[in-house]
């Protein structure tokens, strides 16, 4: 069998696997809900509103997977798939919209969203308290919405209307009192003026989070007033890929009139062009007049990615260690991209505001970093930093299918297997390296690294490449292994079935802490039909008591009984998978 068929057999497998595990927990949640004589029908309907808003609003992040297709949440779809259950879980949706009608996404290609539907919605009370809502790339939306939301719905403090053409600064502008989060990602309007009309008109002083991502038209103007617009309150600010022509950006302002910035991402800022900072900065350093963002977690200015008939070029960095130093300054962050960036493994290391912290992300294709000497000068035990970095450090990526690692070989691996303990993703693609070194790599970090990119990389035999697709390391060392012709033990398909379901247990075991939150927070809804009864067969519980554990044997307290007074809780252990 080749290393291609070795692969969908392995996927086949794990696919048959989760499958059985899934029937096989309803099964056993059926027999224990049987048991205990409950029914998810006898929930009183404010539990199940309860239950209903808090999966509703749960963000798409709880999921573990990056695929947000697959994962975001919110009223469309939860609302209707839970109303189409059983009667009485309509009932309950039917009872209070209101309350799971809070966080709305109607940028589903399926959700064909249009101003009639907006305005029926709004005028029948049901987005009364709307607080967020997602019109990414609803084309035929108009101003008529946005009418229609300021007039009724008075607690929507998160908008989100990229990709969108038809609404104008006029419908927007009355929104912009009360929202907090704004996102405009490649908004269009008839002319490139209209378009920084509108940015420019929706930035006040109140926004926490603003996103003014892939909008070629924004111009220089927009950029030199940005600090005066926004204020204090703003956390969160993304430019990237924004503006065609070489931009300024006012640093110095904007730390001194927005201090609380936690997440400031600048990639392809200025596009072909790039951007650089004003004047006035090297004057600001020399006074040591540099107020830094003490908060900031989160900076990415890698430089952008230009394709070419023959391929991928990356478009002029001004971004050195001067600039950097002056953003990143009094700052503990967390995630780094300098992707691109003429900046230097030394000069990179000697801001110490960068590996003080707790730096877990750091992308660093086509810099000095991307090399054999920079993974060394990185994380070398002797540095003063490689301690802090050792047990912070979770993501590397040195190299992308536009920007290969070719300085990188099985040198580098080692030194990162065996010094970087919590790696759980990788990026090495293009580099020289070999199934010997990959191997080594996979071996030393099994219980932590979840993902390596490969990809491009000449050394590897066919059968590592072929398997490199699904970036799974222990799918890729099967392949080496089988390709080697050595014998794949059970231990080792057992291992990567383990790591397809870590994800997915850890979900469960939030929505299980969740569940019994919400059961915890409202004790006097539970007396009100949930009584204590004492276990009738105690010997036949205690025979299955190691596969189902339950604190109390709670029934559901009869219609005709709801009067009578009630004591009690329930408490349902459920076991973490």
């Amino acid at each position: 069998m080749d290393a291609l068929a070795l692969a969908e057999e392995t996927m086949a497998q794990r696919a048959a696997r989760l499958k059985r595990e899934r029937a096989a927990a309803s099964r056993e949640e059926s027999r224990a809900m049987k048991r205990a004589r409950l029914d998810w029908a006898d929930l009183p309907s404010e539990i199940l509103v309860l239950v209903m808003q808090a999966v509703a609003e749960m963000p798409a992040d709880d999921a573990e997977d990056p695929r947000r297709e697959t994962h975001r949440l919110g009223a469309v779809p939860t609302v209707p798939r839970v109303a189409s259950v059983c009667r009485g879980w309509r009932h309950a949706v039917a009872s209070d919209p209101r309350a799971l009608w809070r966080v709305v996404d109607l940028s589903y290609g399926w959700a064909r969203p249009s101003d009639a539907i907006v305005r029926r919605y709004c005028a029948n009370g049901d987005w009364a308290k709307l607080t967020s809502l997602t019109l990414a790339d609803c084309a035929v939306l108009t101003d008529a919405s946005l009418r229609a939301l300021h007039q009724h719905c008075p607690e929507l403090v998160s908008l989100d209307v990229s990709g969108t053409s038809k609404m104008t600064l006029g419908g927007m502008k009355p929104l912009s009192e009360r929202l907090t989060d704004l996102t405009l990602d490649r908004v269009k309007q008839r002319s490139m003026g209209a378009t920084n009309q509108l940015v420019s008109g929706m930035c006040t002083d109140k926004l926490a989070r603003l996103s003014v991502a892939d909008v070629t038209g924004l111009d220089r103007g927009f950029i030199r007033n940005l600090h005066k617009r926004c204020g204090p309150a703003l956390r969160h600010l993304n430019l990237s890929h924004s503006g065609m022509h070489h931009q300024n950006l006012p640093w110095l302002e904007l730390q001194r009139s927005c201090p609380n910035v936690e997440t400031l991402l600048l990639n392809g800022f200025g596009g072909a062009s790039g951007w650089s900072t004003v004047p006035n900065a090297q004057g600001a350093v020399f006074a040591g007049d540099i107020p830094g963002w003490p908060n900031l977690k989160t900076l990415h200015v890698g430089a952008s990615t230009r394709t070419h008939s023959t391929g991928h070029s990356l478009a002029p960095s001004y971004v050195d260690a001067f600039v950097l130093d002056a953003l990143a300054r009094n700052a503990n962050l967390e995630d780094l991209d300098v992707t691109g960036c003429a900046i230097s493994s030394v000069h990179l290391w000697g801001i110490p505001s960068l590996w003080l912290g707790e730096l877990r992300c750091l992308r660093a294709s086509r810099t000095g970093f991307a090399s054999d000497e920079g993974i060394e000068f990185l994380a070398a035990r002797e540095r003063p930093w490689a301690q802090s970095l050792a047990l912070s450090l979770e993501t590397v990526e040195l190299g992308t299918s536009h920007m290969n690692a070719n300085d990188v070989s099985d040198r580098g691996l080692d030194v990162l297997s065996h010094n970087l303990v919590n790696l759980r993703a990788l990026g090495v693609a293009g580099a020289d390296i070999t199934d010997d070194g990959l191997e080594r790599l996979v071996d030393a970090r099994r219980e932590t690294l979840r993902v390596v990119d490969v990809l491009g990389c000449r050394g590897l035999s066919r059968a590592a490449r072929q398997a490199a697709h699904g970036g799974e390391p222990l799918v890729i060392r099967a392949a080496i292994r089988k390709e080697r012709g050595d014998v794949v033990s059970d231990e080792d398909e057992e291992d990567e079935e383990e790591e397809h379901l870590i994800p997915r247990r850890r979900a469960a075991a939030r929505a299980v802490d969740r569940f019994e939150e919400l059961l915890d927070s409202d004790d006097d809804a539970n007396e009100n039909w949930i009584d204590e009864e004492e276990n009738e067969n105690e010997e036949e519980e205690n025979e299955e008591e190691e596969e189902y554990e339950e604190e109390e044997d709670a029934v559901p307290v009869p219609p005709a009984a709801a009067a009578a007074p009630q004591s009690g809780a329930l408490k349902i252990v459920m076991r973490r998978r």
